[in-house]
């Protein structure tokens, strides 16, 4: 790409994450004599760029980020100076100026960008801008984060409590649980006692099974033992464990049977095997916790499935009170007017839902049968083609996983 072109990127990329434009930071003080001296005899790239791996090499951190600051000023579209200059102030604690670095690196590097982009999210995390972090790991995870199994479990450990912070706690379960996958595959002797022991990765399945919005550094330290015990039992679902999980939920609710989210999680745990044993659960779960929407939402869809509708949909409407920004509850309030064949309610609910989240296969084909049953064949058909569409992006990115690019 050539300069002038990559300033156009650049502009671009500051814009999208509403960062302010990147400048030098010390390392290119006009005020250091050195620098003074060095302008009267300019070096090269090529010489600039040798010093500046030589002094990484040699772990001489800070020549060598004013060695890579030049040269990144005389060669604005080098990929690789930027990248390390960015994990040289990332390792520093220079997180701003990182950010700034890798700024720069995905706007410019065309092959491998995910990593850049990830390290980019966990700049923004560490300057405690959670809602740009997210959207930047997420971006690195879908481009390729490389083979470094522990920058990987990094990015996926931030992206899963970001996810739990940010009330998406069904998605945190998900990059948790792939981070759990990672450590289990590097340690094939005993993959359930490395997970175990990795404290921090416990606490954030804890914090998402039992939907707490918080970050496990700011768990209070009384909350800690019950978060912990919750995040046990759901690394082992995570290891499809399900016997030794099942031990875990049994301590859980025996110690903390009056804690908010213990009963709701066992409902989930209890789902597939013993689905009216989960009922039971969520029913006490919102005893516990009056307002909690997800368990209503759970046993608004359980009971559409046994077709108990009219108590489903009393609990699927109350879900749309407490939540009406959450478009699961919204579908499953459709799905229960359906059943009742009251078309213009389903549609009202499912076009909402869709409107919510429209990238949501599920909400497509709800809408898809609710205008068939309506009479409305075009319309319907529109739908179902979306639902088939976002389904096979789905599936395809379900099969990707982690991908293993190399970094």
């Amino acid at each position: 790409m050539k300069v002038g072109n990559q300033k156009i990127a650049l502009a671009l990329i500051f814009a999208f994450c509403r960062i302010a434009p990147y400048r030098p930071p010390f390392f290119l003080d006009a005020g250091d004599p050195n620098k003074q001296a060095q302008d009267a005899h300019p070096e090269s790239f090529e010489k600039l760029a040798e010093r500046a791996q030589a002094a990484m090499d040699s772990e001489r951190v800070p020549e060598a980020i004013r060695l890579y600051g030049r040269a990144t000023k005389l060669r604005p579209d080098w990929s690789e100076g930027w990248w390390h200059l960015g994990t040289l102030l990332f390792d520093a604690g220079r997180f701003r100026e990182a950010r700034d670095a890798f700024v720069h690196f995905a706007s410019i590097e065309r092959n491998q960008p995910g990593p850049g982009f990830a390290m980019l999210g966990l700049s923004e995390f560490q300057l405690k801008h959670y809602t740009r972090a997210l959207p930047m790991l997420e971006r690195g995870r879908k481009l390729g984060l490389g083979t470094n199994p522990d920058f990987i479990r990094s990015v996926l450990f931030h992206d899963g409590i970001l996810n739990a912070l940010l009330g998406k706690p069904e998605i945190a379960l998900q990059r948790l649980t792939l981070a759990a996958n990672q450590i289990a595959a590097a340690h094939p002797e005993a993959p359930e006692d490395a997970v175990l022991a990795d404290l921090k990765l416990l606490d954030a399945f804890g914090i998402a099974a039992l939907r707490i919005p918080k970050l496990p550094s700011d768990l209070p330290a009384l909350q800690i033992p019950v978060v912990r015990l919750a995040g046990r039992a759901q690394a082992l679902i995570a290891l499809q464990d399900r016997v030794a999980a099942e031990t875990e939920f049994k301590q859980l609710l025996a110690l903390y049977h009056s804690e908010p989210g213990v009963h709701y999680s066992y409902g989930v745990f209890l789902l597939k095997e013993h689905p009216s044993l989960a009922i039971d659960e969520f029913c006490r779960e919102i005893e516990v916790s009056p307002s909690h929407q997800a368990a209503r939402i759970q046993l608004a869809l359980e009971l559409l499935r046994t077709a108990e509708y009219e108590q489903g949909l009393k609990y699927a409407r109350e879900a749309v009170a407490l939540a009406p920004e959450n478009f699961v509850a919204h579908v499953a309030c459709g799905r229960l007017w359906l059943a009742f064949g009251k078309t213009d309610r389903a549609l009202q609910e499912l076009r909402t839902a869709v409107k919510l989240a429209p990238g949501s296969p599920d909400a497509h084909f709800a809408l898809s049968q609710a205008l068939s049953e309506a009479g409305r064949n075009s319309e319907a058909a529109r739908e179902r083609a979306e639902f088939e569409r976002l389904k096979a992006l789905t599936d395809t990115a379900e099969r990707q996983q982690v991908p293993d690019s190399p970094c």
